[in-house]
């Protein structure tokens, strides 16, 4: 389904794949428990494969935000215009997919949602199916909501019996990692964040364009910008084999060139096992407050 692997989101993008540890004064807002609204947010999943399956343009026209952008598994950005091309001229082609649970947090008029899929798929005429964890930030915008970012990472074969890790030492593993990232943002430590962060990690601003590591580790070693306490909301943690998702909110203090960017903040990290090591691989976040 949604699987197309996916500075200004700075303050909640870049940054708050970190976390946990120094608190504020000011309490985390608490996330939506409204059934309702979590379903809401749920039912844009389906809607979103349905329409694949289907070839509704214009439907996914509507579920995609207008300044929807993901990177494409070789780092390329992909806009909704792209994405809305290749359903349209059959480059991309989904048959059938079955949704796996769904973990769903909401703030206001920004969500998250995480979960994993199975796909029969083909892209440019070649098989492309299997299975994926997936990750999407969506914004309520003139009453729906609408995807603007999105993430995804391929986990095994449609057929493999594997299933989510309920491993509470691997799924804490996860959690600590976001200690560990904050840890080293506070410290300005950038080995440390050179480590944690993959080589090939990236993601999407505001404005669209690709934000890198190099530049990321820059900043950090500038100075230009700095994380000076933070606070982590309850995460929601999905594990399978290699691939997880983490998705928590935040409440920080932060500089960036010297202006106070504080506030709260949402945030998703897709990590893949490498090695014996975790790495980040893609981050999607947003301000809330």
């Amino acid at each position: 389904m949604k699987k197309l692997q996916m500075q200004k989101f700075v303050g909640a993008v870049l940054f708050t794949s970190l976390c946990a540890g120094l608190v504020l004064a000011q309490p985390l807002e608490a996330p939506s428990n409204d059934p309702v609204v979590i379903d809401a947010v749920k039912q844009v999943g389906q809607d979103m494969g349905d329409a694949m399956v289907a070839g509704d343009i214009d439907k996914l026209n509507q579920i995609y935000a207008d300044d929807f952008a993901t990177l494409g598994s070789e780092g390329k950005l992909i806009t909704k215009q792209n994405l809305l091309n290749d359903f349209e001229s059959f480059h991309d082609k989904l048959e059938w997919f079955e949704l796996g649970p769904t973990d769903v947090q909401v703030f206001g008029d920004v969500a998250m949602a995480q979960g994993s899929v199975k796909e029969k798929r083909t892209r440019n005429g070649k098989d492309t199916s299997g299975k994926f964890l997936w990750m999407d930030l969506l914004k309520k915008r003139a009453g729906k909501w609408a995807v603007v970012r999105s993430a995804g990472a391929r986990v095994v074969s449609a057929d493999s019996p594997k299933v989510q890790s309920q491993d509470p030492t691997i799924v804490e593993t996860m959690k600590q990692f976001a200690q560990y990232t904050g840890d080293a943002m506070v410290a300005g430590d950038v080995d440390k964040l050179n480590q944690i962060y993959a080589d090939d990690w990236a993601t999407v601003d505001s404005s669209g364009k690709i934000f890198t590591k190099e530049s990321l580790l820059s900043n950090f070693k500038s100075g230009k910008h700095k994380l000076l306490s933070f606070e982590i909301g309850p995460m929601d943690v999905q594990v399978f084999g290699d691939v997880a998702v983490v998705q928590a909110s935040v409440t920080e203090k932060r500089l960036h060139d010297g202006k106070d960017i504080s506030g709260q903040f949402v945030f998703m990290d897709l990590l893949k096992k490498r090695g014996d090591k975790w790495v980040i691989v893609r981050t999607l976040g947003t301000k809330v407050i």
